[in-house]
């Protein structure tokens, strides 16, 4: 498994290949897992490593499924099978392809490949982590997971399936609140400021 200075090298490198404000978002992701996961009794130096490379397939260039299955191929090559998984299901809230938002810019092989994948997927902990922590992060920070629904939708669109997806992820929220006995956003201090403050779309 790769360690948090091997994620955070694998990260700079694939910003160097794709610059853009996904890195910091990533790196937000992982602060934002590693404290929520401290909190709920799982190990947060993972969370972290797993929440910096979740995006790591935009290495490639600007794309949208594309970047799922990139991440996956880049990580299994890297033998961190675990985090290569990450790359395909923090995209997936719901076990099923067909709610995803942006083009499926993939291969007919490729996109056969993410539909098993997601449908024999049993999610876990650091699954559901991830998906959740991908939902509170703006480049500039944590912000109200409401305010990164519409960021993504006004980049990406929406389809009749959107608020069932959107329901999964505050079913996510709502069971990490309930392990931590607390707000998810109770630890981060910017996510009043980004809430109101951060640009979107």
């Amino acid at each position: 498994m790769l360690n948090r200075d091997q994620a955070l090298a694998l990260l700079q490198w694939a910003g160097e290949q794709n610059p853009g404000p996904w890195t910091d978002h990533s790196l937000h992701a992982a602060r934002a897992a590693q404290e929520i996961a401290r909190r709920c009794g799982l190990d947060g130096e993972r969370a972290w490593v797993l929440g910096a490379l979740h995006d790591i397939g935009r290495w490639e260039g600007v794309r949208d499924l594309h970047h799922t299955i990139a991440g996956y191929r880049l990580l299994m090559e890297k033998g961190d099978e675990g985090a290569a998984r990450i790359c395909l299901t923090h995209s997936f809230p719901l076990p099923d392809p067909s709610v995803y938002l942006g083009e499926w810019d993939v291969s007919e092989a490729e996109r056969a490949f993410i539909t098993e994948f997601i449908a024999r997927a049993r999610m876990d902990d650091f699954d559901r982590l991830i998906q959740l922590c991908d939902a509170l992060c703006l480049p500039q920070g944590v912000c109200l997971i409401e305010k990164r629904l519409i960021d993504v939708a006004l980049r990406h669109g929406v389809s009749e399936r959107t608020p069932e997806k959107w329901r999964a992820i505050f079913a996510i929220r709502d069971e990490f609140e309930r392990r931590m006995g607390a707000s998810v956003y109770a630890p981060f201090d910017e996510a009043v400021s980004n809430t109101f403050t951060a640009r979107i779309g």
